[in-house]
């Protein structure tokens, strides 16, 4: 356990370390941000406030490959002078970061989304609720079942609606080689004490359209 935490201090040191180095800017006269290109090892990082004096920073860093990393999850509790972190594997490069409580039960869940490279640019989703306490507890991100999983080859594109987690991505029907036909499936996404429900989202067909 020490050793664990003097590596998370260690890689926290050499991120502020490095993030100090970069030169100051000022914002030019559109007032637009200006983009900071960290340091290596590090290829990601956002600040994510949960609320005033709580704050989830999020980085992500690796050498030798743009494919797989890791990510490193900084709560950072100021009123009460509380901080912790969590780290783990990561398959691809984190896309965004956003947090919500889906589930409804007042402790808020981290959604940290990552991509594959490629044409098997696949999606990965890391989710973690943290208690009042600041304990963290990982939630699994269903995979594609056998049917959702059939043609799909990454492109994914995920948003909320209505509080609730929806993800598209096209899926391609090459059974006829020479006259391949893609379509786009939507899936749904809830969480009920801490566990996701999918349900794919059936769309009309024209045909159905058109009789109405």
């Amino acid at each position: 356990m020490y050793s664990l935490k003097l590596w998370h201090v260690t890689v926290l040191s050499a991120f502020i370390i490095s993030a100090c180095n970069q030169e100051e800017k000022e914002l030019p006269a559109a007032s637009k941000p200006v983009e900071v290109k960290l340091a290596e090892p590090f290829r990601f990082h956002k600040a994510v406030e949960v609320k005033p004096g709580l704050t989830l920073d999020v980085v992500s860093w690796g050498r030798g490959s743009e494919s797989v990393g890791a990510y490193l999850i900084l709560r950072s509790d100021s009123t009460h002078l509380k901080y912790k972190s969590i780290s783990g594997e990561l398959d691809g490069e984190i896309v965004d970061v956003w947090n919500m409580d889906m589930d409804a039960d007042g402790d808020p869940e981290l959604y940290i989304q990552a991509k594959g490279e490629g044409e098997g640019s696949h999606l990965s989703m890391y989710v973690y609720e943290f208690n009042n306490s600041g304990s963290a507890r990982q939630i699994t991100f269903p995979n594609l079942s056998g049917k959702s999983k059939k043609g799909y080859k990454g492109g994914d594109s995920v948003y909320i609606k209505d509080d609730v987690l929806m993800r598209e991505f096209p899926v391609t029907n090459d059974e006829d080689k020479n006259n391949p036909t893609t379509e786009k499936k939507i899936l749904k996404y809830q969480l009920r004490n801490n566990s996701f429900s999918v349900d794919e989202v059936k769309q009309e067909t024209d045909t159905a359209a058109k009789k109405k």
